[in-house]
């Protein structure tokens, strides 16, 4: 299996609203994604290099959104959340942090649009397959897993 390496110009490319974006802040995000949120290795359950690769943009643009696109922190003042209201008269606005039912991890990713679609393009991975008889009782098997057997009775 092929481990993904991070090309900022090719990021940029496919994503081109961080064309303003740094070779080093890009990196940066990309070593968070890839320690912290993503296996980037030969043991993923997401062998397709390129769907790989893009989920890993996907996560990258993410992070940029919540941390900032700028290396100097007094510019990243973007607020978390997606913006739920907004007035004009004496200036006011609302943002949206919901709390979805099934994960705590999912309102972190759906704060943006590139975390969402990462959440909706990863949920066949957080879910095992099971195979057993009516009665319940059978094994589990995670994508590339060996076999776990459920003892009887459980």
């Amino acid at each position: 299996m092929t481990i993904i390496t991070f090309v900022p110009a090719a990021f940029r490319a496919e994503y081109p609203e961080f064309s303003t974006v740094t070779d080093g802040r890009a990196n940066n995000m990309f070593t968070i994604a890839s320690q912290s949120l993503l296996d980037n290795v030969d043991n993923n359950p997401q062998m397709d290099p390129t769907f790989r690769t893009q989920l890993f943009y996907m996560l990258v643009a993410h992070l940029l959104l919540i941390f900032g696109t700028s290396d100097t922190p007094v510019l990243n003042n973007a607020p978390p959340g997606r913006i739920n209201g907004a007035t004009e008269g004496t200036v006011s606005s609302q943002f949206e942090y919901n709390m979805p039912q099934g994960s705590a991890m999912a309102a972190w990713f759906l704060q943006t649009k590139y975390g969402a679609l990462y959440w909706t393009a990863t949920a066949r991975f957080r879910s095992a397959r099971y195979f057993g008889q009516s009665s319940g009782v059978g094994f589990s098997k995670a994508y590339g897993a060996p076999y776990f057997n459920i003892p009887g009775g459980v």
